[in-house]
């Protein structure tokens, strides 16, 4: 597959984020803990009372006995507390992780998921991480400021199972985009005790790393600033048109290539313009949490033993969908498939079944629903055993009429496709089956390609006339 190459936005000096956190404060309003102005029986409040004119024993039992109970009361907090606690302000999330930024996983909080929210940013969105109790949640913060730290060993707060371990080191390298200072192509070294699956970390002992501290750092302010570009220009987008923006915006500013340093990262699309698919999917992840979406990147190997992939599961108005970024760059045409695109979860997840470190801790969401998929919204999916010819005669018609053009269809089955791809083999045998919906090609020549794995065949049609 010939690849072109784009050069990556960024020409001019975006005004991004500058690459710093910002200061948490946790804030506290309290009410006043004085008491409350006692100006006597039958007084107004801070005003003196005025002398009676009759006084005896009764009146001094009846003062004697006011003073002792309000001094019950006073003890008791009943007069002078608030008469409702005071809101505690929780801290936000924070957009831009620096090295030894953020909080500390040692730091005592009344909820370990508040403290999440302090150091992890987009924390709300983080659908995967979420899903983690108390206790592995506290162990996966220690994990995530070691690397953000660029320490080189850790220890963690609660017992950790070894597979429980992998789970979170899954969750580190595929779901948290900005970390991409970790070199994912190493092993992470740890200690252990015990047998089979019973077998608990005790200290994790060499986090390799991509790039060091200030490089990091640097690399960070560039893809923030292309990340902050792109998400000013959805605004005001629904869900599924933001989602549709950011994904032409990443297809138009990156080609598929293994070959660089930095192909499994943000830095390598956003900057360079050269990534793989854990590099575009984590791209993907990151800016559209920043629009507010939940988004995973998750991964599978296929059957075959062959290399795995990586791609998003991305929730559109309550439905969880599979989307695959990767399968759009540098096709031959440069003409978008959308094969991919907020698909069902058996067109990727049955070539690449997702990988068991997820099963450890984790459900991945999905659906078998291909309503909201971008062939289904724009009417150009042929359902299960439907008669494709009306659909194909109407687009032909159009784009005939048009003096050329180019589209694509998405089938349901390889069958559907391999007909018709049979069909088109042939110009003449192309042109009489179409005669049969009421359309033509007289007049026009055509070339077609296609994404096997996908079901999707375009074709582009040109007057030679």
């Amino acid at each position: 597959m010939a690849l072109e190459f784009r050069d990556p936005i960024g020409s001019s000096s975006p005004s991004g984020r500058n690459g710093t956190i910002p200061q948490l404060r946790r804030g506290h309003s309290s009410g006043s803990q004085g008491q409350a102005p006692f100006g006597g029986y039958g007084c107004t409040p801070g005003t003196a009372p005025k002398k009676r004119h009759r006084t005896g024993v009764v009146w001094a039992a009846l003062l004697l006995l006011c003073l002792l109970i309000a001094g019950v009361l006073l003890l008791r907090g009943t007069i002078g507390r608030p008469s409702e606690p005071s809101p505690r302000i929780e801290p936000g999330a924070i957009e831009v992780p620096s090295p030894g930024g953020g909080g500390t996983s040692s730091e005592k909080a009344d909820d370990v998921r508040a403290l999440a929210e302090k150091i992890i940013p987009q924390f709300h969105c983080r659908y995967l991480v979420q899903q983690l109790d108390d206790r592995m949640l506290e162990n996966f913060l220690t994990l995530y400021q070691t690397v953000a730290d660029f320490k080189a060993e850790c220890k963690f707060p609660n017992r950790i199972r070894e597979k429980e371990l992998d789970a979170l080191l899954t969750l580190l390298r595929e779901n948290c985009p900005e970390l991409f200072q970790l070199d994912v192509k190493e092993g992470i070294w740890r200690t252990t005790t015990g047998q089979g699956d019973n077998r608990v970390v005790t200290e994790v002992t060499s986090i390799p790393y991509l790039m060091d501290a200030d490089t990091y750092r640097q690399a960070y302010r560039e893809c923030s600033q292309i990340v902050s570009e792109v998400v000013n220009g959805a605004q005001g987008l629904s869900p599924y048109e933001a989602e549709l923006y950011v994904y032409q915006f990443i297809t138009s500013h990156c080609v598929y290539d293994l070959s660089t340093q930095y192909c499994a990262t943000p830095y390598g699309a956003l900057v360079e313009g050269r990534a793989k698919c854990d590099g575009t999917a984590k791209t993907a992840q990151w800016i559209l949490e920043r629009l507010g979406m939940v988004v995973m990147s998750v991964s599978g190997d296929p059957m075959d033993g062959e290399i795995g992939h990586q791609w998003n599961v991305i929730e559109i108005n309550g439905t969880f969908y599979d989307l695959d970024v990767t399968a759009d760059l540098g096709t031959e045409t440069d003409k978008l498939l959308y094969g991919r695109f907020n698909v069902n979860d058996r067109l990727i997840r049955d070539i690449y079944p997702i990988r068991s470190s997820y099963q450890t801790c984790f459900t991945v969401p999905g659906t078998s629903s291909t309503a909201g998929s971008y062939h289904a919204r724009n009417h150009t999916l042929v359902a299960s055993g439907a008669d494709y010819g009306p659909m194909l005669a109407d687009l032909i018609s159009r784009a005939t009429q048009s003096g050329g053009g180019s589209f694509s269809i998405q089938f349901s089955s390889k069958t559907q496709m391999d007909e018709m791809l049979q069909i088109f083999e042939s110009w003449d045998r192309a042109n009489q089956f179409l005669k049969e919906y009421g359309a033509s090609l007289d007049g026009f020549s055509y070339s077609q390609h296609y994404q096997a794995e996908s079901y999707v065949c375009s074709l582009t049609l040109t007057w030679y006339q």
